[in-house]
């Protein structure tokens, strides 16, 4: 299956979320860090990947381009930071797929979803960019299914 390039482009709906100290503290607990390390309750570098994922708008974006989920593999992930975030903050976020492209012929296709995490001033507080990968099952023939 080839993804269609019609869908570059393609923005998830934008939405907000509340940090509070609790989200912080389960997420630093769960990843083997003490509050301590995070002083003034700022969230942790990869708390953003927790953020970007609300209302499964990852899941939801690979479904709007009608790609079999049982096929994606998350391959890459980078952030920018331009401020930190904190509990009590109110994070907007808007994801955006800025890129689309295959390798080896249409076997391996390569989904590069953009975030965008603004505060409530409206200011960039932080960018992501994740790439999801996407094995297309190839026939004897050679052929993408």
């Amino acid at each position: 299956m080839t993804i269609d390039r019609r869908h570059l482009g393609y923005t998830f709906p934008s939405f907000q979320v509340r940090i509070t100290g609790e989200r912080l503290r389960r997420f630093v607990e769960a990843i083997g860090e003490t509050k301590a390390s995070f002083a003034g309750e700022v969230a942790p570098p990869t708390f953003l990947k927790c953020i970007e994922g609300e209302h499964n708008s990852s899941r939801a974006i690979l479904e709007a381009l009608n790609v079999d989920l049982k096929h994606v593999l998350h391959a890459e992930q980078e952030f920018e930071y331009f401020a930190p975030i904190r509990a009590g903050d109110c994070v907007t976020v808007d994801r955006r797929v800025s890129d689309i492209y295959e390798k080896r012929g249409g076997a391996l296709e390569f989904i590069v979803i953009e975030s965008v995490f603004r505060n409530e001033a409206g200011s960039t507080v932080a960018r992501s960019r994740q790439v999801a990968l996407v094995r297309n099952p190839v026939t004897k023939g050679g052929n993408i299914q």
